[in-house]
């Protein structure tokens, strides 16, 4: 028997928690927090070729050694819920929709209960460089999707669950969820967190995975498109 998979096995289910909320999202937590600091208009994150194959080359780095790590822990696709079907697919692109929905109303919720100016928060949101490749494009929201889904709403809430009730756990995906999106300003919290209760929801009530991905990686395209 392998030393280092039967030392894995081993661990209290805290550890593995922290073990792998700290290395999906630790890094882009962390890099999200600071661009708080950046200060004015400066601090708008501008999305460029090499960043884009920065990101997929580290969220395939970090799937590949949470996949092992979680294979060893007992985790399998069922767990998961994770398995296609092309009706998921179809009520991914109905989800995506909503969840675009409820990202309109939210910001014109704001503009208007709370005189929200949108066109000032839009100066910090996220751009992007006008010579992307839409190869790029594709392939970077495909793996982010799939990546980001998988564990902040897949994991955190399959994990949680049981032991501290559904909606603690779907509590605990959409804060996770803020925390690495917080680089994109006002607008893009007021879009993660309806986002992040939806998903949470859907997926505790039918642990399904695949039409989150799905509408993740619509929504990722289109952003990455208009931004």
């Amino acid at each position: 028997m392998n030393p280092l998979e039967d030392a894995i096995r081993r661990l209290p289910p805290g550890v593995e928690f922290l073990v792998v909320v700290t290395w999906a999202f630790g890094l882009p937590i962390f890099a999200s927090i600071m661009a708080l600091g950046v200060p004015g208009d400066s601090s708008a994150t501008v999305f460029t070729n090499a960043e884009l194959l920065a990101t997929i080359i580290f969220e395939v780095i970090q799937l590949g050694f949470l996949s092992w790590f979680l294979r060893i822990r007992g985790w399998t696709f069922e767990k998961f819920g994770l398995g296609f079907s092309w009706r998921a697919t179809a009520v991914g692109v109905v989800l995506m929709a909503v969840t675009y929905g409820l990202a309109l109303g939210a910001e014109y919720s704001a503009q208007i209960i709370f005189n929200y100016d949108l066109e000032a928060a839009a100066v910090r949101a996220p751009k992007a460089d006008p010579d992307l490749s839409m190869q790029l494009v594709f392939l970077v929201s495909v793996v982010n999707g799939i990546f980001e889904e998988l564990f902040v709403t897949g994991y955190i809430i399959t994990a949680l669950t049981a032991s501290r009730g559904m909606w603690m756990a779907i509590n605990v995906s959409v804060v996770v969820r803020l925390l690495y999106h917080l680089y994109q300003g006002p607008i893009g919290i007021m879009t993660v967190v309806p986002m992040g209760l939806l998903y949470g929801y859907v997926y505790s009530r039918t642990r399904q995975l695949w039409p989150l991905m799905v509408a993740h990686v619509l929504l990722d395209v289109i952003g990455l498109i208009q931004a």
